[in-house]
């Protein structure tokens, strides 16, 4: 699944379409685009919030290594920097660099095998972003929800609470997964059984893969019961407990460096990122 043509329409819309401008292999830099309160102001060569605009659509149909780039971009639409369109433009020398490229659909022989990779980066902006802003506290949630290890569902964004601890903001980012991956469990028993597919013993095989422990074990502990370092923000976490458990939803450990949810919530170094887009899109 490509999008060459809204690819071109992008490069275009920032100037990059003559041959001297190189490509770039990652989306983003390593370190988070901050709201640049003293910076330069947008210089307007381009209309940043319709390049926003298609990337978004681009991001979210096919192009999923892309989504936390733009979502950061997308954060200062109304009042941009000119920090900001560089940002935009190295979306557009990455997407430049890979204009061929989509989404490899390679559908596995389990069609009920569906699959969730929920991750958080706890408060990080800290630091870079000005310390009187609320936001620089707060910490990103990223996930994709994967069909028969087809991407179907990704999301990267910043979390509306703040969380006061890596496990809190891990449970935030999978109690957001949940929220979504509920629908699509019920939506795929109901199109299995409308068209007779055979699924042997079991209705469905769901997986939640989670790279933290103290999330992991809060969220295998049934309700009311709760962790002692959760006890103040565990009530909120027992609706999808439970569902988790109605559901027989397995709750599996997964290492940082296979957590495909990785490439939401943070900038990556070229390897690492390359390695996971491999894992979701194919190439």
């Amino acid at each position: 699944m490509k999008q060459t043509g809204l690819i071109k329409r992008i490069i275009e819309a920032v100037g990059l379409d003559d041959g001297c401008v190189k490509g770039k292999y990652t989306p983003s830099e390593s370190k988070p685009l901050v709201k640049d309160v003293h910076g330069h102001a947008a210089s307007g060569a381009f209309s940043y919030s319709s390049v926003v605009g298609m990337l978004l659509y681009l991001s979210g149909h096919t192009r999923p290594d892309i989504t936390f780039a733009v979502n950061c971009c997308a954060r200062y639409m109304f009042c941009p920097k000119h920090s900001h369109e560089l940002a935009l433009k190295r979306i557009g020398r990455y997407l430049k660099q890979t204009s061929d490229r989509g989404m490899v659909m390679s559908p596995s022989s389990d069609v009920c095998k569906i699959d969730a990779y929920p991750d958080a980066d706890f408060a990080g902006m800290y630091g870079h972003e000005e310390h009187t802003d609320p936001a620089c506290a707060k910490s990103r949630t990223g996930f994709i929800i994967t069909f028969a290890e087809c991407p179907v569902l990704w999301q990267s964004k910043l979390q509306t609470e703040t969380a006061l601890s890596t496990m809190e903001a891990e449970i935030i980012a999978l109690s957001a997964c949940c929220r979504e991956l509920f629908p699509i469990i019920d939506m795929v028993s109901s199109v299995t059984k409308s068209v007779n597919l055979p699924i042997g013993k079991t209705t469905m095989n769901v997986s939640i893969h989670e790279d933290n422990s103290g999330a992991l074990v809060l969220s295998k502990t049934l309700p009311p019961q709760f962790t002692p370092r959760s006890k103040y923000y565990a009530i909120k976490t027992i609706w999808f407990r439970e569902e988790i458990f109605k559901r027989g939803i397995q709750l599996q450990k997964i290492e940082t460096n296979e957590q495909l949810g990785d490439i939401f919530t943070k900038g990556l170094t070229r390897v690492v990122f390359e390695y996971l887009r491999k894992k979701i899109l194919g190439w």
